[in-house]
């Protein structure tokens, strides 16, 4: 077995990885010349689209990090993942999974991705028991380079009102001397990306920031079904808000040339606290009656979607 690495381009330097003692890595840099993609996943009747990458199914080069073999021949055993809580999308009931979509950003071969969904049996993540769900296996290949594949309809699952789910793509690819790197972005995330790899002695996730790879962001972005009759979109861009945080007066724009129909506000509990509506389109609402906290935006605009944000009450 040749010794593994965490990788990322074509040049070698030296870091201290804080997380294991006395263990010295190399990480070395992977540089993929190609051009950027975009693949937006297809969303099914009132469906729930969630994400925590403030560019959703954006893949960019040279983000993406793995353990992989020195020489630079193959990756390791990686185990990427993230991890949702229901509640931070306002969430208060059974919610039905019906799509996976994760970006690619190298792929050396056609070969497939190991897709796991697990379910916070005890804990919080990544230190918390988890249950596995279910898995299905997703073939990638260089056609998916900087884009994005998903599950289709191989993988549905029902995640309990309440719970946190995680999500983890899995790839070995050194008995066959594979390559693949994580689709990743540098755009922004409302939470952790998180890797494991056996063979650079992290047998437990970490961050990609404690790794010392804070823009290794992985991009998923997970579809399921809602009993609510609307398709609602969270963390999408369509939707803007400013300032956040915000004091007093939120202001909002919906792009594509989208008005609001009507607003709602709810707490961390799922409580509604707040509902506006007009015959004319809505721009801003008052949050200065309520106490400092999160808050979950709700806009339903006139194409019949519903966009979520999360607001930061100061």
């Amino acid at each position: 077995m040749k010794n593994s690495y965490f990788f990322l381009a074509d040049c070698y330097f030296l870091l201290y990885l804080p997380i294991i003692i006395n263990l010295l890595n190399l990480f070395i840099m992977k540089k993929i010349f190609t051009s950027l993609a975009v693949a937006l996943v297809s969303t099914t009747a009132f469906a729930q689209v969630i994400t925590q990458n403030n560019t959703p199914n954006v893949v960019e080069s040279q983000a993406s990090v793995a353990c992989a073999a020195n020489d630079g021949s193959y990756t390791s055993d990686n185990y990427y993942s993230r991890a949702f809580k229901l509640s931070d999308y306002s969430i208060n009931y059974d919610y039905k999974i019906t799509n996976v979509a994760f970006g690619v950003e190298s792929a050396s071969d056609t070969f497939p991705v190991l897709v796991s969904i697990y379910k916070m049996a005890s804990g919080t993540y990544p230190s918390g028991t988890t249950t596995l769900l279910n898995a299905v296996d997703v073939e990638v290949s260089p056609d998916n380079n900087l884009g994005m594949v998903d599950t289709g309809t191989d993988l549905e699952q029902v995640i309990p009102s309440g719970s946190t789910f995680v999500v983890e793509i899995y790839h070995d690819g050194q008995d066959s001397g594979q390559l693949f790197y994580m689709g990743a972005n540098a755009q922004g995330q409302t939470k952790p990306s998180y890797l494991m790899s056996a063979g650079c002695s992290v047998n437990s996730p970490v961050t990609t920031t404690a790794i010392g790879f804070p823009n290794a962001q992985w991009v998923m972005t997970i579809t399921g079904e809602n009993p609510l009759g609307v398709t609602e979109v969270i963390n999408s861009k369509v939707l803007q808000i400013f300032p956040n945080p915000v004091q007093d007066v939120l202001n909002f724009r919906l792009a594509n040339g989208l008005k609001a129909e009507s607003v709602e506000l709810y707490d961390m509990a799922g409580k509604k606290v707040k509902t506006t509506e007009s015959l004319k389109s809505i721009e801003s609402v008052n949050v200065g009656e309520f106490a400092k906290g999160t808050y979950i935006l709700k806009v339903k605009a006139n194409d019949g979607k519903v966009y979520i944000q999360k607001v930061l009450k100061k």
